[in-house]
């Protein structure tokens, strides 16, 4: 897939999302502790639950 049609989702903010905005992919970063989002890390996407993904993963 292109990466405009890949999102990473993961838990660990230096390996998951950096790795992903690195690479040039979106990241969503699944945080249920409600930690506060690191400064210099653009995450676009952040959930608590894991059932938050279904309105991010759903397609027309």
């Amino acid at each position: 897939p292109r990466r405009d049609q890949v999102l990473m989702i993961g838990d660990g903010l230096s390996s998951d999302i950096r790795g992903a905005v690195n690479y040039g992919i979106d990241a969503c970063w699944f945080n249920p502790a409600g930690a506060a989002q690191p400064d210099g890390l653009p995450i676009r996407y952040e959930v608590a639950r894991l059932s938050d993904l279904l309105p991010l993963l759903a397609t027309d």
